[in-house]
C-alpha cells in the first residue's frame, strides 16, 4: 500500500524554501522586553500584513475537524496544513496542503526548550501558534499568513512551573490562554485580543492529583474545563464564561479508565471516548451540561491506539484504530454511543505512524502517514470507510517531526 517512488533524502528539505526571516529564538535577547500583564505588546517583526486573502469554510458541520484555533490551517483555505520541527537544528518549518501537494517553506529556529500550540488570536480563520519557554518563562505568539509570520509578539514572562492550553473562555473566537501551576495548585486565565492581554485574572486552586481538558460540554460557543482526579476517579466540569466559573461534580470512574475527546452525535458538544487499561473496555459519554448519556462499545486489547476524526463528513467524531504490533487498521463510523460502520482498512507496516487531518478539503478527514525510519511520508484520502486513494508526499529527513 505503501509503493511509492524512490525519494533520496537528501533532496528531502526540497519542500522547505527560505523565508528572508532572521530572528531566531535559538537568542532570544530580544524577547526579554515583554510588555506588562494586561497591556498591549511589542510586534517583534515590522512586516506589512499585504492584502487579505478571502479564507474558504471547510465544508465539514462540525468546527472540531475545521477550527484553526484546534485544526493546523494557516492560509484559511480549509485544507489542513502540516507543521514541522527539526530535532537537531531546531528549524521549523510549514506545509501547506493541497491534498498531496504540499507547499513548504522554512520559518525561524526554535530551540527544544520551547513548546508550542495552535490558536487563532486575531480571529482570522488562520492557525497562529503559540510559544512557551519551559525553562526561562518566555512566551511568544506567531501570527500566521499562509507560511508567513506576519507578527512576532513577546508577551509578559510567566514563572516555568506554569503550563498552559489553548481555549475561548468568553466565545469571541479569538484564542485565550489558561494557566496551571501544579507546584502551587494555582489556576489563571489570559482573555486575549490578538496579542493584547485584555484580562488576566486567577481562578479557584486544584490539587495536583486533578489533570484536565480544554472542552464544551454545553456547546455554548465558550470552552470549559474538565478535570479528572487520576488518583480517585473524581470527575468535575467548570463551566467557563470568561473569568467567571460555575464547578460541578460529574459521574465517577475508576482511574483505570483513560478518555479522548470527541463529539460522536455532531451537536458541537464536546463528548468523551473512555478506555479502561485494565479491562480492555471501550465506553462513549455523550454529554449535554452536567447530564450524561452513555453506552458501551467493543473491546480493544491495549495493542489498538485510538485517533480520532470524521471519514464520512457526517459532522460526528468517528474512531481509527492502529495496531501497533499488526500493522492492522480499522474505522469505526459513529452515531452517538453506537458503531454505525465498522470496516478493516489496508494494514501498514509497524513503522509508520499517523495522524488525521483534512488535506484537500473535502469535509472528510484523511489520514498522513510518516515512517521515521526512512522519512518517507504517504497520505489516504478517505471516503467513509474506504481509502479513496494514496499518494506519496515529499519525503522528509527523519529529524523532522510532523504535527
Amino acid at each position: 500500500m505503501f509503493a511509492s517512488e524512490t525519494l533520496d533524502s537528501s533532496r528531502g528539505t526540497s519542500a522547505f524554501q527560505s523565508l528572508p526571516i532572521s530572528d531566531s529564538f535559538t537568542n532570544t535577547d530580544d524577547l526579554n522586553s515583554a510588555s506588562s500583564l494586561g497591556h498591549s505588546s511589542q510586534p517583534l517583526l515590522d512586516e506589512s500584513m499585504g492584502e487579505l486573502v478571502e479564507t474558504a469554510k471547510n465544508p465539514n458541520p462540525n468546527s472540531l475537524f475545521s477550527n484553526a484555533a484546534v485544526v493546523a490551517d494557516f492560509n484559511g483555505d480549509g485544507k489542513t496544513d502540516k507543521f514541522w520541527r527539526n530535532s537537531q537544528t531546531g528549524e521549523t518549518a510549514v506545509w501547506l496542503m493541497d491534498g498531496a501537494t504540499p507547499t513548504g517553506e522554512l520559518l525561524p529556529n526554535v530551540d527544544s526548550s520551547w513548546n508550542f500550540a495552535y490558536a487563532d488570536f486575531n480571529r482570522d480563520a488562520k492557525t497562529d501558534i503559540f510559544w512557551r519557554n519551559q525553562t526561562t518563562g518566555e512566551n511568544v505568539i506567531w501570527l500566521m499568513d499562509g507560511t508567513r509570520i506576519a507578527s512576532a509578539v513577546a508577551l509578559e514572562k510567566i514563572d516555568s512551573s506554569w503550563t498552559f492550553s489553548i481555549a475561548d473562555f468568553n466565545g469571541d473566537s479569538r484564542s485565550d490562554i489558561f494557566w496551571r501551576n501544579t507546584q502551587t495548585e494555582e489556576n489563571a486565565t489570559w482573555l486575549m485580543d490578538s496579542t493584547n492581554v485584555t484580562t488576566a485574572a486567577f481562578l479557584s486552586k486544584t490539587n495536583s492529583s486533578w489533570s484536565y481538558s480544554i472542552v464544551d460540554f454545553d456547546g455554548n460557543g465558550k470552552t470549559d474545563i474538565f478535570w479528572r482526579n487520576q488518583t480517585t476517579g473524581e470527575n468535575a466540569i467548570w463551566f467557563m464564561n470568561g473569568t467567571d466559573l460555575s464547578g460541578y461534580s460529574l459521574r465517577e470512574l475508576d482511574p483505570s479508565w483513560n478518555y479522548t475527546l470527541g463529539d460522536f452525535n455532531g451537536d458541537s458538544k464536546t463528548d468523551l471516548l473512555w478506555h479502561d487499561t485494565q479491562t480492555d473496555e471501550n465506553a462513549v459519554w455523550l454529554m449535554n451540561g452536567i447530564f450524561i448519556t452513555s453506552d458501551s462499545l467493543e473491546k480493544r486489547d491495549s495493542s489498538w491506539k485510538s485517533n480520532i476524526g470524521d471519514f464520512n463528513g457526517d459532522g460526528k467524531t468517528d474512531i481509527f484504530w492502529h495496531n501497533t504490533q499488526t500493522g492492522e487498521n480499522t474505522a469505526w463510523l459513529m452515531d452517538g454511543t453506537s458503531i454505525d460502520t465498522a470496516a478493516f482498512l489496508p494494514k501498514t507496516d509497524s513503522p509508520w505512524e499517523s495522524s488525521i487531518g483534512d488535506y484537500n478539503g473535502d469535509g472528510k478527514s484523511d489520514i498522513f502517514w510518516r515512517r521515521y525510519d526512512t522519512g518517507e511520508n504517504v497520505i489516504w484520502q478517505m471516503n467513509g470507510t474506504t481509502v479513496s486513494g494514496s499518494s506519496s508526499v515529499q519525503t522528509v529527513p527523519v529529524e523532522w517531526n510532523a504535527y
